[in-house]
Order: C-alpha cells, then sequence, then structure tokens
C-alpha cells in the first residue's frame, strides 16, 4: 500500500514525537488507530454497497438487453419469410 522505508518510519516517529509531546503519544495513537479502523470499515461498506448496487443495475440492463434482442429477432425479415412458405 505505502512504500515506506526504515528511514521514512524513524523521520515520521520523531515528527510526532516533536509534534505531539510524549505523554500524549499513546493517546495520539490509540486515536489514529480507532480513526483508520472506522475508516477502512466505511471504505468496505462503501464498497460491498456499490458492488450490490452495480450488480443489480446490470442485472437489469442485460434483461432489457436480452428482451430487445427477442424483439428484434420476432420482427426480423428472414424470418416472416419462412413462415409464408
Amino acid at each position: 500500500m505505502f512504500d515506506i522505508g526504515f528511514w521514512e518510519l524513524i523521520t515520521i516517529a520523531i515528527l510526532a514525537l516533536i509534534i505531539v509531546r510524549p505523554e500524549k503519544l499513546p493517546k495520539f495513537a490509540k486515536d489514529a488507530g480507532k480513526l483508520l479502523k472506522n475508516l477502512r470499515n466505511y471504505v468496505k461498506k462503501t464498497k460491498k454497497e456499490m458492488a450490490k448496487e452495480l450488480n443489480v443495475e446490470e442485472i437489469s440492463e442485460l434483461q432489457d438487453s436480452i428482451n430487445h434482442v427477442d424483439k428484434l429477432m420476432e420482427e426480423a425479415p428472414d424470418k416472416n419469410l419462412s413462415d409464408k412458405k
């Protein structure tokens, strides 16, 4: 997902210690973890709902296409000629 190496992690940790004081770092990390968990759950639910909606829509479009082709087959000129013979 992220291409973060060792030195990047060390830099982020040092910046976090400077920006968020060391005594507040555990609470900050816990809150950040909760935020990421909620964000992942939201994205997962949204993907699942979108897939469900698109699938239903695709099935409806497919059924409409099948009905259209069926109607065209019934109205085909060669079918009318073979019925008259």
